[in-house]
């Protein structure tokens, strides 16, 4: 019995469905018959086109921080969400292997400095001693020349000059034994008298003050005095028998010098005469004289050779020092520091990894992203047919996901200029889009980046124009047009009326209607051959 119950009841539910969905088709087909029956009018209201795109908030301003050193991240200072100011110390890298690097730089900038100054001085003496040379052949080669044309006149000459000398000599050693040794004398033993005077008295004259202090008719201040003043008197006193200690072995230096003087003199006034007596060969010593000269004026030319080896090394050392000064660079760079005041979004690295440095041959390795989250921006990509209807400055409406009661306003900042080709399905379609930005007016705390959001951004709003249904457009080889409704006297519809028509904006649902049609004109639908309109030939949300 249970079970034949379940049978009925089974049985008379789907006679229900059944019946319910026999009357669902009925009444479809009488509402489609009764659709396509009815006539349009022209009519007044908006024709609005609204490009609808959903993206990802952005920080208006961000940088990705990057080393300009690679190695190893020993400390890393922030976590995402901390704030920083310009100048924060963000991360540091390890800068063992580059403080190597400037202590190496350095000892090989002082080996080439050292090279430099051995060259520059080898330069100076070099220079100093062939121009030396260079003097010294040319006064001999001045003087043999002389010789060989005025020998009797200069032999005669240079007896005379070298007997004066021994003469100034002797002369000089008497008065120095006589005179200028016996003064100083003199002067030195008064000194010492005299200092060895003033210390006794200036003694005897601190051991009174000192007596006296005891019995009180002193002050200490004038013991004080009293012992500076001996102080000073000793050393006084000892100044002048040091230099009295000394006077004796100054007079026999200067002794033995003055009999030496007078020895070389009267050598050299022997030479003279000598020479004098001897009949040379004046001509052979000018000969060689002049071959001597010659050669040191040569000589002289290899001091532009040392001048550029000393150039070489200067230029070594300018580039080690730039080497030195870039590793330097690099070392006050292993501390990485915020190069903007922001919020830390995102933190690529760990420490301890390995980060390679920015250059003009890596683009680095990030380590974090900081972004000035008082202006927000949402990031899209609109299509190539779309974005031909948009403008920069062009007032957009976004929703964002995260805050689905919340409406915020923006405006559309950039354009892209280029295109980007999508991703994924997309880019096998050849879809072609475009980076657009709209700028948040006001940014509601609670928004981060990387939310969704949608635009919707009314690139064509037109209020109170005569419109038509898109449906109601017809198009052949001679232009636009639309069929005007007629009916006969019994109010039978009978053959449209065909009126060429100009057209303004466009939208997936109305048509605006320049000239051709009044308002109020009643127009049929134009024999349509394609698939049933749908989808956005059907209208969309947020379209008029």
């Amino acid at each position: 019995m249970r079970t034949c119950l379940f049978i009925t009841i089974a049985l008379a539910i789907t006679g229900a469905l059944l019946f319910m969905g026999l009357q669902c088709v009925q009444a479809r087909t009488r509402a489609k018959v009764d659709t396509g029956d009815q006539a349009g009018k022209v009519e007044r209201g908006e024709v609005s086109v609204v490009v609808v795109e959903s993206g990802t908030i952005q920080a208006a301003q961000k940088v990705e921080v990057k080393s300009r050193v690679s190695g190893r991240l020993m400390r890393l200072a922030v976590r995402e969400g901390d704030r920083v100011q310009r100048g924060d110390l963000i991360a540091v890298i390890d800068p063992q292997e580059i403080r190597f690097q400037v202590d190496q730089s350095m000892a090989q900038l002082r080996a080439a400095v050292s090279g430099q100054q051995r060259a520059g001085l080898s330069v100076q003496l070099s220079e100093k001693e062939l121009r030396t040379q260079l003097v010294q052949a040319e006064q001999r080669f001045i003087q043999a020349e002389r010789e060989w044309k005025n020998q009797p006149e200069l032999s005669r000459s240079q007896t005379e000059q070298a007997r004066l000398a021994y003469e100034n000599a002797v002369r000089n050693q008497n008065t120095l034994r006589d005179i200028t040794h016996p003064q100083e004398r003199v002067r030195v033993e008064s000194t010492l008298l005299t200092a060895t005077t003033q210390f006794e008295n200036d003694k005897r004259e601190l051991d009174r003050k000192t007596a006296l202090l005891q019995q009180g008719y002193v002050s200490q201040r004038e013991v004080d005095a009293a012992r500076s003043q001996l102080s000073a008197s000793e050393a006084a006193l000892m100044r002048a028998r040091e230099e009295m200690g000394k006077l004796d072995d100054k007079h026999r230096a200067e002794s033995s010098s003055a009999e030496n003087a007078v020895r070389e003199a009267k050598s050299a006034l022997d030479a003279a005469l000598t020479r004098s007596k001897l009949d040379l060969n004046k001509e052979q010593i000018y000969l060689e004289a002049k071959a001597t000269y010659e050669q040191a004026k040569a000589n002289l030319a290899r001091v532009d050779q040392e001048r550029a080896s000393y150039r070489q090394a200067a230029a070594q050392a300018d580039q080690i020092r730039s080497a030195l000064a870039d590793t330097q660079r690099q070392l006050g760079e292993t501390e990485i520091r915020a190069p903007m005041s922001g919020v830390v979004t995102k933190r690529f690295v760990e420490e301890g990894e390995l980060v390679a440095a920015l250059s003009s041959f890596s683009t680095g390795t990030s380590i974090v992203e900081i972004g000035d989250l008082s202006a927000l921006q949402v990031d899209l990509e609109v299509n190539e047919i779309d974005v031909a209807k948009l403008e920069e400055g062009m007032d957009a409406e976004i929703q964002v996901d995260a805050l689905p009661d919340t409406k915020l306003t923006g405006a559309i900042k950039r354009i892209a200029p280029s295109s980007e080709v999508a991703a994924g399905a997309a880019m096998q379609a050849g879809v072609v889009k475009y980076k657009v930005e709209v700028q948040i007016d006001e940014a509601d705390p609670r928004i981060k980046p990387g939310m969704s959001a949608k635009c919707s951004m009314k690139a064509v709003d037109k209020k109170n124009v005569l419109r038509i249904g898109i449906e109601y457009l017809g198009s052949d080889s001679e232009g636009r047009f639309v069929l005007i409704e007629k009916r006969d006297a019994k109010g039978k519809r009978i053959e449209p009326e065909k009126r060429r028509i100009q057209v303004g904006a466009m939208s997936v649902a109305y048509v605006e209607v320049l000239s051709g049609v009044e308002e109020g004109e009643a127009i049929v639908k134009p024999e349509y051959s394609g698939p049933p309109r749908q989808g956005m030939m059907g209208g969309g949300p947020g379209e008029g």
